[in-house]
């Protein structure tokens, strides 16, 4: 059985604020929509880069 395909930021401390902060840490989370677990904990989010990360995470079919 394969392993978990993982997309990880996790720890990183991160302080995204707009969808530019996020962009080139999502570039493979947008390639790929097979990953079973994201991990973002550890990082500051804010609205607007939530705003750009939401319509990726909704595009994951394979979340568990």
């Amino acid at each position: 059985m394969a392993s978990p395909k993982l997309f990880t930021l996790e720890g990183k401390g991160l302080k995204l604020d707009s969808e530019a902060d996020i962009e080139p840490h999502i570039k493979d989370l947008k390639a790929s929509n097979d990953f079973e677990e994201i991990r973002l904990q550890g990082n500051t989010i804010g609205v607007d880069a939530s705003k750009a990360l939401a319509p990726v995470l909704s595009s994951q079919k394979n979340l568990q």
